[in-house]
């Protein structure tokens, strides 16, 4: 009695690629997975030092593979439908026998090329969750408009903070909400629609509570705070003179020290909310103190308009450190610094005097 044979398989006919659409999706498909796996290797052994090749890597070349696949997949479509047309033969969809050796080896070749792929994919996507959530990139990429902002956030003193902690914070929520909103800036940055000079302050920023003070701490006592600041006169001989201030920073926890001094402002039990009649938030007629007790005390200016329909807005670090990682300093206080530093000779006459000048044109 003969051995039982196993049934033949359905040829697998390649033929449908067989068209242009699909070629050319198989050249970008290629060319862009050779490419974006070499990016990688070389990001992952040496780093990228320009910003432009990260874009390039995680995500245009991704997006080539996709639209290579696209291609491929469309074609032969296309051609099937184009051979029903013509009452041709249609070749059959592949049937796999894994009784035959060769169906065996096309399936584990299959797997494995699916697997790299797979773990590129995954990898890449991390990468690129990483890369777009980089100061390279918001700073160089994404807001090359707001490259004085870049400038002064490497000179600041959260220089090693990244742009998202401040930004956007943790959590999936604000990231959605920033990407989206991310979304329009593109747009309005290619369009050149975006305002000259940036506005500030910033709209729809994220509570500093859920941001700031994940590394602040408004409640714990500081008591008094020792701060020298030294000037020079515009005079010939450029003067230096030297203020010593005591800030009384206090504390807003009553189990760490006394309730009271700046900190007060954002102590949890209390409450300010104020009201401006500017955009740039330096005219506000109305302040509204609400204590622990639930007690509420409104100054309001006697002078001001009507404010019914200005919007209420509360007091948070922001408010008042509204420049934290972008100092724009002014000409006097910048060569201050200079001079004090040695940057700039204070035996030279009057420079203090003739630089301010300078600086302070409009330009």
């Amino acid at each position: 009695m003969s051995a039982r044979r196993p049934p033949k398989s359905l040829p697998i006919n390649p033929t449908l690629i067989r068209n242009w659409l699909s070629y050319l999706g198989l050249i970008i498909f290629a060319t862009s997975f050779l490419s974006g796996a070499w990016l990688m290797l070389l990001d992952f052994s040496v780093g990228f030092k320009s910003p432009y090749l990260g874009i390039l890597t995680y995500l245009l070349v991704p997006s080539l593979i996709g639209t290579g696949l696209l291609f491929i997949l469309v074609g032969m479509v296309l051609e099937r439908r184009r051979r029903r047309k013509m009452s041709a033969v249609v070749p059959p969809l592949p049937a796999i026998d894994f009784n035959l050796p060769s169906n065996q080896r096309r399936f584990f070749i299959t797997l494995l090329v699916a697997v790299v792929f797979l773990l590129l994919s995954i990898s890449g996507s991390y990468r690129a969750y990483q890369y777009t959530e980089s100061v390279e990139f918001c700073g160089l990429v994404c807001h090359s408009v707001m490259k004085p902002q870049n400038t002064t956030y490497y000179n600041s003193p959260h220089a090693r903070v990244l742009c998202t902690d401040c930004h956007i914070g943790p959590g999936a929520t604000w990231y959605v909400r920033s990407k989206l909103s991310g979304a329009y800036q593109v747009y309005a940055t290619a369009a050149k629609m975006y305002p000259r000079p940036i506005r500030t302050p910033i709209k729809n920023l994220r509570p500093a509570r859920e941001t700031c003070e994940q590394c602040h701490w408004p409640q714990k006592f500081l008591g008094y705070v020792e701060r020298v600041r030294t000037y020079y006169l515009a005079d010939k001989t450029n003067t230096p003179y030297t203020i010593r201030m005591l800030l009384k920073v206090g504390g807003a926890d009553p189990s760490h020290g006394p309730v009271g001094g700046i900190h007060w402002h954002m102590s949890i039990a209390n409450k300010i909310e104020f009201k401006a009649l500017d955009e740039a938030q330096q005219v506000i007629p109305w302040v509204r103190i609400t204590d622990r007790h639930g007690r509420s005390n409104i100054y309001q200016s006697p002078s001001a308009p009507s404010l019914t329909n200005e919007k209420i807005q509360v007091v948070d670090c922001i408010t008042c450190h509204n420049r934290p990682a972008h100092i724009f300093r002014s000409p006097h206080e910048a060569l201050d610094t200079a001079l004090l530093l040695g940057r700039i000779d204070t035996r030279i006459p009057y420079i203090k005097k003739n630089a301010s000048i300078i600086l302070s044109e409009a330009y």
